[in-house]
């Protein structure tokens, strides 16, 4: 019997000493031993998420605005941006005033109009800019035995792919053509991509491709390849009437060697890309964005050739103005305006 007893007491011994063991444990104070409160567990920062509309896939754009995105991660805290293929130029000071984007890659001209609520534009947007980028040139391509076109006068009546509907090449063709005393409606123009207008020249659906880009351009480069091609020059005169009427467009030099059989200097129309952004953006989230920028413009410039010699200087802020957090940093560095 004495004996029953004690096994049984060793037992109730065991269960108090393993339910004490497995017990949860008090809940933590909230002072430490030196009676100061415990440090709070500390919780991830959270990020603001921002998209950079750029063009199609592979183009300069989509490039270019890939590596500002990579250098705005990189180097501006508490900011992630993300680039996000779009229509282009045209299409891209709408994405930026609607906050689909919140950054955004035009030209001085898209821009401008955009302030000003001109066609294709319904209103004033709310865009401001950030700094200069590429200089965008009209390279306009046919095939080197097509003997009908050698001037812009000969796209009369001719099927021209024009790149996508929003984007800057058919904004310029239509202030550009009425040098030659031809309209945008007397060509027959294709709404595809400056790659799908390469495929179609090469097929002989369309006789003319008309990208709009940074040279050298991958829709003209994959084309050269195992085709010849002729990019049309453009005369002096008319190039010196286009630039007086319109100061945003100038003459533009596709250097020989550029594209494979292209021996010779072409002479286009370009103009100025730009960095937008929305223009509700904080005063310091756009000082931010514009300060990492030109610290990291070294390595910008190997991203792309159209960027090797990519400056700050002589921003065109009568155009397209500096959004306020954009024009601190350039006061600061004192880089000169346009």
């Amino acid at each position: 019997m004495k004996k029953r007893t004690v096994i049984i007491s060793v037992i109730l011994i065991l269960v108090l000493v393993f339910s004490t063991a497995c017990s949860p444990a008090p809940p933590a104070t909230t002072e430490n031993n030196a009676g100061a409160p415990a440090p709070a567990a500390s919780e991830p920062k959270s990020s603001k998420m921002m998209s950079l509309a750029t063009a199609s896939l592979g183009g300069t754009y989509y490039i270019i605005g890939a590596g500002i995105s990579e250098v705005i991660n990189k180097n501006v805290p508490g900011i992630q941006v993300n680039a996000v293929v779009s229509q282009g130029s045209t299409g891209n000071p709408m994405l930026v005033d609607s906050k689909e984007a919140e950054l955004g890659i035009t030209n001085y001209y898209s821009g401008m109009i955009a302030l000003q609520g001109e066609e294709p534009y319904k209103s004033k947007l709310k865009i401001a800019g950030i700094c200069k980028l590429q200089y965008s040139i009209i390279q306009l391509t046919t095939m080197a035995d097509n003997k009908k076109i050698n001037t812009i006068a000969d796209l009369k009546g001719k099927k021209v792919a024009v790149g996508p509907a929003a984007g800057g090449g058919v904004l310029i063709l239509k202030s550009i053509l009425p040098y030659w005393g031809i309209k945008y409606d007397d060509m027959v123009p294709s709404y595809i991509s400056y790659a799908e207008g390469s495929e179609a020249m090469k097929d002989g659906k369309v006789d003319v491709n008309a990208p709009h880009g940074a040279p050298p351009l991958e829709a003209v480069t994959s084309l050269t390849v195992q085709n010849n091609v002729k990019i049309i020059s453009m005369e002096k005169d008319k190039l010196d009437a286009i630039n007086k009427d319109f100061p945003y467009y100038e003459a533009a030099v596709v250097p020989a060697g550029t594209y494979k059989g292209i021996d010779q200097d072409v002479t286009s129309v370009g103009i100025q890309d730009i960095l937008v952004i929305n223009s509700d953006t904080s005063e310091e989230d756009a000082y931010q964005i514009t300060k990492a920028i030109y610290e990291q413009l070294e390595g910008l410039k190997k991203i792309h050739p159209s960027i090797k010699d990519l400056s700050f200087d002589n921003y065109r802020d009568s155009l397209v103005p500096l959004h306020p957090g954009a024009l601190r940093f350039y006061k600061e560095k004192g880089i000169p305006l346009k």
